[in-house]
């Protein structure tokens, strides 16, 4: 007896209504393809009912599985499986008078299990599972599965790094998926492209120019599909620049015991920090180094040698790096000075001496002066051949105004010498024909008056004309 395929529905077989499921308890009646025994080559000749597949596919609300369900029976993925009671369908195609029809949500009450066909693909994250008895062709379609989509988790660590370091380019957070794929750009500009997979997630990249450079992922789940969620990072490549150095000195020149500043606080770098400066201060072959590593990088100090001083001014910055030497100068003057003086001290008796002079000189400040002067005058003319006036000893302190090599100064003196001594007013001009701020040699003039005598003609009155160092 030839075995027929019978569908069994509600308002044409005999049906057993089961919440509002359709049970099949026949097969044989309205086959799909008219043929004994179905076999994998008869579906793969799918040109022969198509049409008819269309319209099936059509009225069971999913023509959008209708060219990838051909697309397998041509390419001939058809596996041996079996149909039993119990499995259900979420819709079955069979014809009826020649016409295509369909029933939905049915469940297989059939005693014997049939020999059947299994086709299955993928489509848009979901597995559908089609199941084709051999005895009749009645294309069904038993199952969905729904799979998750792709999810993209890109960390990029560290977020800022120097140039010629990688960084790391974490893909494992990321779900549902077997590979990734991440863009690399700059300035807009793609310039690298890099894969990942499951198992080797984490990648590395590295820049040797600076910017600031955007990743942008995406994963792959099994069957290609890409991840749609935003799966962005960035990171700062750096270059580290040297420093810059900023000196000044002030003021340029002082006299030794004066105050005198290096400041460097102007430094600075141009991508980090600093983290100190170093002032090197250099004088006849002598030299002194100060670090300070704290801002606002000003070195204070009173400088206790005369002389002429370069200073170099090197900054550092958080990678240990140095920038070029800036330099200054300054100069210490000495305040104090010895001198020595002699010369022709003519006195009104008349008198002829040769002063000899020893003293010291103080600078008050770059203009005003004071020194004190000891001198012994030896008598080389007398007034008289038996003139018995001895040699005078001398002991002076002057205030003098010597803004560079002119002076001029006032002040008094003792005058003492056998049976006669005298409290003098002293004037002083001169100029220093040699002059540096560490020696003079100077030429002057001197008169000197006892205070006694300002009121009478006096023959006491002594002038000086002579010569001086200062050293």
């Amino acid at each position: 007896m030839r075995i027929k395929c019978l569908v069994v529905l509600l308002s044409i077989f005999i049906v057993i209504p089961l919440y509002s499921v359709t049970k099949v308890e026949r097969l044989g009646v309205h086959p799909f393809m008219k043929k004994r025994v179905i076999t994998p080559q008869d579906l793969r000749n799918v040109e022969k009912y198509e049409a008819d597949l269309k319209a099936g596919f059509g009225m069971a609300g999913s023509p959008e599985l209708l060219s990838p369900f051909i697309e397998e029976l041509k390419a001939g993925r058809i596996w041996d499986t079996e149909l039993k009671a119990g499995d259900t369908l979420k819709w079955m195609l069979f014809k009826e008078r020649g016409k295509v029809k369909v029933v939905t949500d049915g469940l297989i009450a059939i005693k014997k299990p049939i020999k059947a066909y299994r086709v299955t693909f993928y489509k848009d994250l979901k597995t559908y599972d089609f199941v084709i008895p051999s005895i009749c062709g009645n294309i069904s379609l038993m199952s969905v599965t729904e799979h998750p989509a792709p999810e993209c988790f890109l960390e990029v660590s560290p977020a800022r790094i120097e140039v010629g370091n990688p960084v790391i380019l974490d893909l494992c957070k990321s779900r549902n998926w077997v590979k990734g794929v991440i863009k690399v750009t700059l300035d807009g500009k793609e310039i690298s492209t890099m894969e990942a997979t499951k198992e080797d997630c984490k990648k590395t990249f590295t820049s040797g120019e600076p910017g600031n450079y955007k990743f942008e992922a995406t994963v792959y789940e099994e069957h290609g599909v890409a991840s749609t969620n935003p799966c962005f990072a960035s990171v700062g490549y750096w270059k580290n620049l040297p420093p810059q150095c900023d000196l000044k000195v002030s003021p340029e020149k002082v006299f030794t015991g004066q105050e005198i500043t290096l400041d460097a606080s102007g430094s600075s770098d141009p991508e980090g920090k600093l983290t100190g400066v170093k002032f090197t201060i250099k004088s006849d072959g002598m030299v002194e180094e100060k670090t300070i590593s704290e801002p606002p990088y000003v070195y204070k100090f009173k400088p206790a040698k005369a002389g002429n001083y370069k200073v170099e001014l090197v900054a550092i910055d958080d990678h240990n790096v140095n920038s070029s030497t800036c330099e200054g100068s300054y100069t210490a003057i000495r305040r104090g000075f010895f001198l020595v003086e002699s010369g022709i001290m003519a006195q009104g008796d008349p008198r002829l001496f040769l002063p000899l002079r020893f003293g010291y000189q103080y600078r008050l400040n770059e203009t005003y002066r004071i020194a004190g002067i000891l001198g012994y005058n030896i008598k080389i003319k007398g007034n008289s051949d038996d003139d018995e006036y001895g040699n005078p000893f001398t002991a002076d302190v002057l205030f003098f105004y010597q803004p560079e090599r002119f002076f001029i100064g006032a002040g008094t003196g003792l005058w003492l010498v056998k049976n006669e001594s005298n409290l003098d007013f002293i004037v002083k001009t001169g100029y220093e024909v040699y002059y540096t701020e560490n020696l003079g040699v100077y030429l002057f003039f001197e008169g000197r008056l006892p205070y006694v005598n300002f009121d009478e003609k006096s023959d006491r009155g002594v002038v000086l004309f002579g010569g001086g160092i200062r050293f």
